[in-house]
Parts: C-alpha cells; structure tokens; sequence
C-alpha cells in the first residue's frame, strides 16, 4: 500500500489527495462484508493548498474507498476519482504529482 498521492484533476479545476488507510475506520461490519483495506479521498481548490502551513487546509469534499483487498494506488486513484466526481476514470483528466 501507498502512503498518500497527490494528483491534479484537469476537467474539475481542483486537487485530489489520497490518503492510505491505517485500519482505525474499518468498523466490525465492514469486516464482515470482506473489507480488509481502504484510502480516504479530498479534494481542494488551488487556492486552498496550505504550501506553507499558514493556511487551514479547506476540503471541498471527502470520503473513503472501501477495499476487499489491499489496494494498490492506481486502484485507489481510480476508485477516489470515481467516488469523488461520480464519472467513469478518465487518465487523461488526471496528472499524478506526488506519490509516496
């Protein structure tokens, strides 16, 4: 699993960051339903990027991917995309700036 990526979504003018998750949100149920992993998602205006740590860093929205299987990121990155702007994954919209 990746620690977290940052990527810039050229259609929707803004950022998208994703998180790994660290096992504290999977609730005994989401167990049960065969969810063994997940990432959180956010997305943020340019405006809103705290570059220097005087900002408050604003969300526009956020969520979590659940995962029956430990994800990859390009799989966390698809699914954030698509959860987060509810369109099929388009590669060509994404540019990848930060992956660690």
């Amino acid at each position: 699993m990746f620690n977290a990526s940052l990527s810039w979504i050229k259609s929707k003018q803004v950022f998208l960051k994703i998180q790994a998750g660290t096992g504290d949100n999977l609730q005994q149920e989401d167990i049960q339903k065969g969810f063994v992993d997940y990432c959180l998602w956010s997305t943020f205006k340019p405006e809103n990027i705290d570059i220097d740590g005087e900002l408050d860093m604003e969300s526009i929205d956020s969520g979590m991917v659940l995962f029956r299987e430990n994800c990859t990121p390009g799989e966390a990155l698809e699914s954030s995309c698509r959860q987060a702007f509810g369109t099929d994954f388009d590669k060509d919209d994404v540019m990848v700036l930060m992956l660690k």
